[in-house]
């Protein structure tokens, strides 16, 4: 015969097993009910510069503030309160979205190689581009029960000339940019967001029009020192 403690004992691993089994359970399909996350993806869509004579850039990593330099989308309204939405996120940090966004679409307006992410060694005249995003905000107000939303984007860059069989000291004319080989720009506008109906993807399709609108300032920028002349470019201060 089996001893009452033998048997005791069996009944304390079967209770202990069996309610293991049971927290399993609840954990996988607690696992297979949690919300699978949007991703997004910042994809400008630019015209060709045809006339352009720019052959070889180099767009450095872009300088974004830490509170926006994250996977998920962060969104905050007029009294500085900010929301971080983790099932809506970009495919990498938004620093890293907007860095390749910009060099994709720098190197379609100007017919170019970025040779910062080509591996390509210098010998060739290139354009050196560092920007920095100092806001690039997603801002829901929300008045008379409807959000109206914007994307709020600041941004500066620097370009510098880097030619390699030029002899640096050349007199300097004011109506040209014969011997200024770094120049730097901003601009600050608000995009808004069409279709006002509260999608995620209404703000990333703002977000990448707001992107477009960089893009072709800072190729308008770059051709303008390649030219070497001087010109308006519309909402960008430059000197």
């Amino acid at each position: 015969m089996i001893s009452k403690s033998i048997k005791k004992s069996f009944f304390n691993e079967k209770v202990i097993v069996d309610s293991g089994l049971v927290l399993m359970t609840i954990m996988l399909s607690a696992c297979s009910s949690s919300t699978t996350p949007n991703y997004y993806t910042l994809a400008p869509k630019v015209t060709p510069i045809v006339s352009s004579n720019v052959r070889v850039i180099e767009v450095l990593p872009v300088g974004l503030p830490d509170r926006l330099n994250r996977a998920p989308l962060v969104v905050q309204n007029n009294n500085g309160q900010s929301k971080v939405l983790d099932n809506e996120r970009w495919t990498s940090t938004l620093s890293a979205e907007l860095r390749d966004g910009l060099s994709a679409g720098l190197q379609q307006k100007l017919g170019a190689v970025d040779r910062y992410s080509s591996g390509m060694t210098g010998g060739k005249v290139s354009y050196r581009i560092a920007t920095d995003f100092s806001r690039f905000d997603i801002i829901y107000n929300h008045a008379s029960d409807k959000y109206n939303r914007a994307v709020e984007i600041s941004v500066a860059w620097i370009i510098k000339r880097e030619d390699p069989f030029k002899v640096l000291s050349e007199k300097t004319n004011p109506n040209t940019t014969n011997t200024i080989h770094q120049f730097s720009c901003r601009m600050s506008f608000t995009q808004p967001v069409l279709n006002d109906l509260n999608k995620t993807q209404d703000v990333v399709n703002a977000s990448t029009i707001g992107l477009s609108r960089v893009i072709d300032a800072v190729a308008a920028s770059v051709n303008m020192v390649d030219e070497k002349r001087i010109m308006t470019i519309n909402g960008v201060t430059c000197s």
